[in-house]
């Protein structure tokens, strides 16, 4: 059974979308209410980590969808691509054959026609906001491990009875 990447990632989108938007509309309230960025009120624990890697999905998961729905829109991707180019009378603009090139990171959909002209149907500010989510949950991985350590090594170094803590100050 041969599955078609785009098909796939079409699905995947489909199911993240809630997801992603549950998750920015959560941190919204979240900020208007309490008015400070983080829930979590210190920087100790891996919580901050885990909610920069919430934040980074919330957003890089609509930004992917959004991009992969460009071009969708009634009449395919081949009137897309005419839309695109200005919808120029008979004669004049493109000419040639229409080939649609898909890329899936980065994300595009260059419209190339046999003339050489090329016209990418994903907005910039799409894959710019995907890279920059994926900086967010790189940042927010390593701020969760580095948390989650020194909570650790906070465990083992901390006395724990009243006699080893009264050992300690002499």
């Amino acid at each position: 059974m041969n599955v078609d990447p785009g098909s796939a990632l079409v699905v995947v989108a489909f199911v993240a979308l809630p997801l992603g938007i549950g998750l920015l509309v959560v941190k919204a309230l979240h900020l208007l209410a309490a008015r400070r960025w983080f829930f979590s009120r210190t920087a100790e624990g891996p919580g901050r980590g885990l909610e920069l890697i919430a934040l980074g999905l919330g957003a890089g998961l609509l930004a992917y969808a959004a991009g992969l729905f460009v071009g969708f829109d009634t009449g395919g991707s081949h009137d897309a691509c005419v839309r695109a180019s200005g919808s120029p009378p008979k004669g004049e603009g493109p000419q040639g054959d229409l080939t649609l090139v898909e890329g899936f990171l980065p994300l595009s959909r260059d419209c190339r026609w046999s003339d050489g002209t090329h016209i990418d149907l994903v907005p910039v500010w799409v894959n710019v906001v995907i890279f920059a989510a994926l900086a967010g949950i790189a940042v927010g991985t390593a701020l969760a491990v580095r948390g989650s350590m020194r909570r650790r090594t906070a465990r083992t170094t901390a006395p724990r009875t009243r006699h080893q803590a009264q050992e300690r100050t002499r």
